[in-house]
């Protein structure tokens, strides 16, 4: 008689979900639009690239591209126009808060005497790189943002 294979440690800590509650999450999620997770669930979802709806990835064709739906769930993103005028928002003020923290940080490596140059080249270029970066975490964040404060209506 051959005796089961050892679990592997990632099976040991995280704990399967049962057939009863992937049923659950699974009829939740086709009668409401979202699955029952919590806020902080919903939230991490947004800042990993994942759907706000039932955490499935693949929401982009390319690093701009957005679809206009979950593939899995059919969770809409845009639900008006001007529905991405957050994300923007979002954007902007994360990208505006890491280049303020690196022209003082430069800053403050350059005391006491500091050269101009050294603070605002790199900043300058932060400024151009940083919200290109995080454009598609800033829109499945603004998602996770507007689902959370208001779930879909039910199908």
């Amino acid at each position: 008689m051959t005796e089961p294979a050892p679990a592997s440690r990632a099976a040991r800590i995280i704990p399967a979900i049962s057939d009863r509650d992937s049923n659950m999450r699974a009829e939740r999620l086709a009668a409401t639009g979202m699955d029952g997770a919590g806020l902080v669930t919903i939230l991490w979802r947004g800042l990993t690239l994942a759907c706000a709806a039932c955490g499935s990835r693949g929401l982009f064709h390319h690093w701009w591209r957005m679809r206009s739906t979950c593939p899995s769930c059919r969770f809409r993103f845009t639900r008006s126009e001007g529905f991405w005028i957050g994300a923007v928002g979002v954007n902007s003020v994360v990208s505006g808060f890491i280049c303020l923290v690196t022209a003082v940080g430069l800053l403050l490596l350059s005391l006491p005497e500091p050269t101009w140059p050294a603070v605002l080249l790199p900043s300058a270029a932060l400024a151009v790189v940083i919200p290109i970066a995080l454009d598609p975490v800033t829109r499945t964040l603004w998602t996770a943002i507007v689902a959370a404060a208001n779930p879909p209506p039910p199908r």
